[in-house]
């Protein structure tokens, strides 16, 4: 009877150390299979989290595309409508009676000229010709290029001895603040790279030039008044230029700033850019403003504009006034 009492003690003691075993066993078992599923799902998250990274870097370089392709598209639409408004505004000025000036383009050019100098756009003056040429150019970097034509163009025209010494290359007013340098002197040539705002007062200038037939029976007088119109056109390009230079700039820097905003309020502000028109002016409206008269109208306006006061209004203030001088 001790003996079997011994034997079942143990017994009883193997019983429980075995159910811990199979207990600690079974946790053992659990918590290995809650490791292995967490392990799967944090490899799972990895695996999306990098599908994601991935989705966003197809996107952001797709959108970088498309935005330098739309930039592209719009610089290519930019130029090409460029050169025909500037023959256009070319023709419309010479037709003016102000001006008056004989014309060619580079389908109509005078008697001796052949294929190898074909300007875009030339007026008559003092049995020479004024060349003006209107630079359409897809090139990245518009510095060079301009520069690699002022070249070609000087050793085209040093051939020849009825060019005016004064050449003039027109790019888009968008364009000119990427420019540092302007004016080029080539083989005994100027070049100047003006915009299509200041063809007019070239002409201007080249008009009051040309009513006299001759340089040497121009009296002191008469010269003064050449050099200084000329040299208050050349200060007003310059001035022009600079001005369009640093506003220009200024935008730019601008423009920089939206960087610092939030993702989400980038995007909403690109998307209302794009539902934003370009102003369209009526060629009307721009021709009526080139004439100064009515330029100086127009302005006059804008810094002294009449009150929307009535008659009637006019009448009860000077009573009121009156009353008042009476009470005192």
């Amino acid at each position: 009877a001790g003996k079997n009492k011994e034997m079942w003690a143990q017994t009883t003691k193997l019983s429980q150390e075995r159910d811990t075993l199979a207990e600690k066993s079974a946790r053992f078992e659990a918590e290995e299979t809650r490791k292995e599923k967490d392990f799967k799902d944090k490899i799972t998250k990895l695996d999306n989290a990098e599908k994601s990274l991935e989705d966003e870097r197809v996107r952001v370089r797709r959108e970088d595309e498309e935005r330098m392709e739309q930039q592209i598209a719009d610089r290519d639409r930019m130029w090409n409508e460029h050169e025909g408004n500037v023959i256009a505004q070319l023709n419309e000025l010479c037709k003016m009676p102000e001006y008056g000036f004989t014309s060619f383009t580079n389908n109509e050019l005078p008697d001796g000229f052949d294929g190898s100098l074909k300007p875009d756009f030339m007026i008559e003056f003092l049995e020479q010709y004024v060349v003006f040429d209107a630079k359409s150019s897809r090139s990245e970097n518009l510095q060079v290029y301009l520069s690699d034509n002022v070249k070609k163009t000087a050793k085209k025209l040093s051939k020849r001895d009825d060019i005016y010494p004064t050449v003039f290359f027109i790019i888009p007013t968008e364009a000119i603040s990427s420019l540092k340098k302007i004016y080029f002197y080539e083989e005994g040539y100027q070049f100047f790279i003006v915009t299509p705002e200041a063809v007019g007062a070239i002409f201007a200038s080249f008009k009051k030039i040309s009513q006299y037939e001759f340089a040497d029976q121009m009296s002191p007088q008469d010269r003064e008044n050449i050099v200084g119109l000329i040299a208050e056109f050349e200060h007003h390009l310059r001035y022009r230029n600079a001005l369009n230079v640093l506003e220009a700039a200024a935008g730019a820097e601008i423009i920089k700033k939206r960087d610092k905003l939030d993702a989400e309020m980038q995007d909403e502000i690109d998307l209302k850019s794009k539902e934003i028109r370009l102003d369209n002016f009526k060629p009307t409206d721009i021709k009526n403003l080139m004439q100064p008269e009515n330029l100086e109208e127009r302005i006059h306006r804008l810094v002294s504009p009449k009150a929307d006061v009535g008659q009637k209004e006019i009448e009860e203030l000077t009573r009121a006034v009156e009353n008042e001088e009476e009470s005192m």
